[in-house]
């Protein structure tokens, strides 16, 4: 009878989670356009036939190097107007001079730059402008629609012509078996579809600061795309920053998601930038929901030794660790701030723990994720080699085959530790309530106010939303205010 139950209990486990999965892919994006729609310009030549008109093309400097090449060799350019999208809330364009259009290339992924962007393709917006030139061919100008050049213009008398909606749509309409792999990568987390790491969606800006987004447990970078969408049109925004997002199998333990985290941007800024002189290489703004923003943390506190005292009863100096031990135990437990940071934005973040991860749903859950094999061989060896090393609590969790993200996520001594650490940048928070209680009792449902809240924050916002508020209109109006403030005081 109790085998029956527990397995009739893990079975409605594996539906609530499947459901929320699911939940979360019924907002992937779908494009549709008439055939005529789609186009054959041959940018790639001195000239080109243009509504029938023989033009000159001219390549203007907000086309730099790192979009040239897509734009150049495309597989398909679509009138952008044309697009009908169906899953992002709101469209934004600019009513203006020349066409929109929708440039998408495969990735070739022949370079390690190219690695960064989608495997599922690259996407430009560009704006084709025809000048009439007085005896002579009429000129065929073509912009970055997400240039400043364009952007500015929208409050000039000859505006640009863009369309932002239709550009990010059609990156998210070729993403749906990125989306769809949040189930396999929280189950199976040793074996993810799409590489952990830094993506980009837009190619490189170096003018630009990043806004760095950092998805939460059962998750992708696509649960971003409302949010994304309602930024990246804002001219002010546009004006002075890129969306870039972090991807990561979310089965696996926190620490070592943040370390992959801090690994991955340190090398993707030098690896598009090798001098560091770069904006990006100096500047970028964190957003982060749910357990993301417990990776975040480590990208803006010291650890010194704070985490390692949760875990363990003895100081690393009494263990005779082999190199390799140790240097996997610095990898995850000692970190320093990331000076490149300016500041953080929390969503809905479980600081101390989400009681629901504790629960059965998430004892459960824990049992159906296949455990990560690099932290769990450290904690077994750690337990082998040093009897008594862990704490009660750490020891619990070796027995039961070692650390995942909903171990993780579950009130326990590392996060209260983690939460304790001071940040070095100024930070906020936005925090969901779905209004059952007020103040310190509230909760949105997952997270609970006292374990969203942290001490020092620069503004709180609480927003009338559970806990996916990725989408909620008063957050994204608040990321709106902290984002212009953060362009303000660069300013000075």
């Amino acid at each position: 009878m109790n085998s029956q139950f527990t397995i009739l209990t893990r079975q409605l486990v594996s539906c609530v989670l499947v459901a929320l999965l699911f939940s979360g892919c019924a907002h992937l994006v779908k494009i549709s356009y008439p055939p005529e729609a789609v186009i054959h310009p041959r940018f790639d030549q001195p000239f080109a036939t243009w509504n029938g008109q023989r033009v000159r093309v001219m390549l203007t400097s907000s086309l730099r190097e790192e979009a040239l090449k897509y734009l150049l060799n495309y597989d398909q350019v679509i009138l952008a107007d044309a697009i009908q999208e169906k899953g992002l809330r709101h469209e934004y364009r600019t009513v203006g001079e020349g066409t929109p259009l929708v440039v998408y290339c495969r990735n070739p992924e022949s370079s390690l730059k190219e690695r960064h962007y989608p495997t599922t393709g690259i996407t430009l917006g560009v704006t084709a402008v025809k000048e009439e030139n007085p005896g002579e061919i009429p000129l065929l100008k073509l912009y970055d629609s997400f240039d400043p050049v364009v952007v500015e213009s929208a409050s000039e008398a000859k505006a640009i012509a863009a369309n932002y909606t239709s550009t990010l749509a059609v990156i998210d309409s070729h993403a749906a078996k990125v989306a769809e792999s949040s189930a396999a990568s929280f189950l199976r987390p040793d074996d993810p579809r799409f590489a952990t790491g830094i993506y980009l969606i837009h190619p490189y800006d170096p003018n630009k600061t990043p806004i760095l987004f950092i998805h939460g447990l059962l998750s992708s970078p696509f649960s971003w795309q409302n949010m994304v969408n309602d930024l990246c049109s804002d001219p002010r925004i546009l004006e002075h920053y890129q969306p870039w997002f972090f991807l990561y199998p979310t089965g696996q333990s926190v620490l070592e998601s943040a370390a992959q985290l801090r690994q991955d941007l340190q090398a993707t800024q030098k690896l598009f930038d090798p001098s560091g002189t770069a904006v990006p290489s100096r500047h970028v703004v964190v957003v982060a929901h749910s357990m993301g923003g417990l990776l975040a943390h480590t990208l803006v506190s010291d650890s010194e030794h704070a985490l390692w005292n949760a875990v363990a009863n003895k100081p690393l100096d009494a263990l005779s660790l082999r190199p390799a031990e140790r240097s996997m135990i610095f990898q995850y437990f000692f970190f320093r701030h990331q000076p490149c940071i300016d500041r953080v934005i929390f969503m809905a973040v479980p600081h101390r723990g989400s009681r629901l991860a504790a629960g059965i749903v998430g004892s459960i859950g824990d049992r159906l994720i296949r455990h990560s094999r690099t932290p769990a061989e450290m904690l077994r060896e750690l337990a082998s080699e040093y009897p008594g090393v862990l704490t009660p609590y750490f020891g619990s969790v070796n027995v039961r085959g070692g650390p995942t993200s909903l171990f993780s996520l579950a009130p326990n001594p590392l996060l209260d530790s983690l939460a304790a650490l001071p940040i070095r940048v100024p930070f906020h928070s936005i925090i969901g309530n779905r209004g059952i209680n007020d103040g310190a009792e509230s909760s949105d449902g997952v997270v609970s106010y006292r374990s969203a809240h942290l001490e020092g924050a620069e503004s709180e916002k609480s927003v009338p939303a559970g806990h996916d508020l990725l989408s909620n209109a008063a957050a994204i109006a608040e990321i709106k205010r902290i984002l212009d403030e953060n362009i303000q005081v660069s300013e000075r």
